[in-house]
């Protein structure tokens, strides 16, 4: 299996990109290619330093940060055309542990027929280990008319239910999956295409691949391919505060493109009842004014939802 890694950096992050390509090259990728969303100075010299040391390295610079659809999509496309069959995606601080690559090959090997991409896990992603333990692979996809994964059901039952049954199981079954980690045979792209530039950033990758499941195939995250985040996402951190005071607290671009693009794949994909979606949308919409009617980001959000349903894809 000769695989080819897609990469997506940007700002300052050379000293993360950095340690997530050695980890690469120890892995035994065949090739990489870097998509520079256009980085800082500093890491942009350093980039190029590197990548001209490394002749399976090709690099592709963005005058602009063009989002992470539209890079992904260009390296995708540039990675097609290299003479390898598999494609492994990852951001510039996934840093692969020794072993998570091999541990995917082996699995590709041996996998159902049905099964059209596999995942690395990332630990501090735990709704992917949820999905294998408690053989539910819609976990990672929120109850039907949720809305940004809040449905007033689920908060209601959690008061009164029962531990779910869990299993001992090393992988198994997923709704959608992020770009960091996926694995698959370049054939895919023949059949789902390339991710969409319109959301620019966030659900994107959701959106992207959830083509694949949604089409009657599936994706499988693999538990003991492990691929550490060097740096920790906006919603990750601070795990014990709150949606609501993430989205107070978050910077505004990034609120608006949550959720707006999340609103957009809802409405695509995982509305069956227009009152209960608009009944979720309503309790959390209020909740947040609760939380954040004094702070510029609650502005945000109801512009991202005026323009997810207007449909509209205007950049931020």
């Amino acid at each position: 299996m000769k695989v080819t890694v897609v990469i997506v950096t940007y700002a300052n992050r050379f000293h993360l990109l950095k340690q997530v390509l050695e980890s690469c090259l120890e892995s035994g990728v065949n090739n990489i290619v870097v998509v520079d969303n256009n980085s800082d100075e500093n890491s942009r010299v350093k980039i190029n330093n590197f990548i001209s040391k490394n002749e399976n390295l090709v690099l592709i610079s963005n005058k602009t940060n063009l989002g992470s659809a539209k890079a992904y999509k260009q390296g995708l496309k540039r990675a097609n055309q290299i003479d390898n069959e598999y494609i492994w995606l990852l951001d510039d601080d996934n840093k692969p542990r020794q072993n998570a690559l091999s541990i995917l090959k082996d699995f590709w090997n041996n996998k159902p027929k049905n099964v059209s991409a596999v995942l690395s896990y990332r630990p501090d992603r735990y709704q992917y280990r949820d999905a294998v333990i408690y053989q539910d692979p819609n976990i990672v996809l929120s109850k039907k008319n949720s809305f940004s994964g809040f449905h007033f059901k689920c908060k209601i039952l959690k008061l009164f239910s029962k531990q779910k049954k869990s299993v001992n199981k090393s992988f198994g079954e997923i709704a959608y999956a992020p770009y960091g980690g996926l694995l698959f045979h370049k054939k895919l792209l023949n059949e789902i295409g390339y991710p969409d530039e319109k959301f620019y950033l966030y659900s994107d990758d959701h959106d992207w691949t959830y083509r694949i499941t949604n089409q009657g195939n599936k994706i499988f995250i693999v538990l003991d391919s492990v691929i550490d985040d060097i740096d920790t996402s906006w919603a990750i951190k601070n795990k014990e505060k709150t949606i609501f005071t993430k989205i107070k607290n978050a910077p505004s671009f990034r609120v608006y493109y949550t959720i707006r693009n999340r609103m957009i794949f809802e409405k695509k994909y995982l509305i069956n009842n227009k009152f209960i979606y608009n009944l979720n949308k309503n309790f959390f919409s209020i909740i947040l004014f609760l939380f954040s009617f004094r702070s510029n980001n609650f502005k945000v959000f109801i512009r991202a939802l005026n323009d997810a349903n207007n449909n509209n894809l205007e950049n931020y």
